[in-house]
């Protein structure tokens, strides 16, 4: 079924352009199969980076890079480098 395979990755209201129903009977049939609805990873509304980039500046931590090197080679601030190499700050893995 369309809904279990968007799921999490897109919008109740784009699925429901895509299958020709509104966002609301989307949503209403997901809650009666149970299926959640929130997007996830790289999908997420919140997102700001990508999580290849969030995993590439853990590996590279991992290996002795300087945090700050990290940093401006991936164009992120500094704080939020360490939030993600100190896993203060997670992402959801879908």
């Amino acid at each position: 079924m369309i809904l279990r395979q968007c799921a999490g990755t897109m919008t109740v209201e784009t699925i429901g352009r895509l299958i020709g129903r509104t966002g609301g009977a989307v949503r209403t049939k997901a809650r009666q199969l149970r299926i959640s609805m929130i997007l996830k990873g790289d999908f997420h509304q919140s997102a700001k980076y990508r999580q290849s980039d969030i995993e590439l500046a853990r590996q590279l931590h991992q290996c002795g890079v300087p945090r700050r090197e990290i940093a401006e080679k991936l164009e992120m601030p500094l704080g939020m480098i360490n939030q993600y190499v100190y896993f203060e700050r997670r992402v959801y893995e879908v």
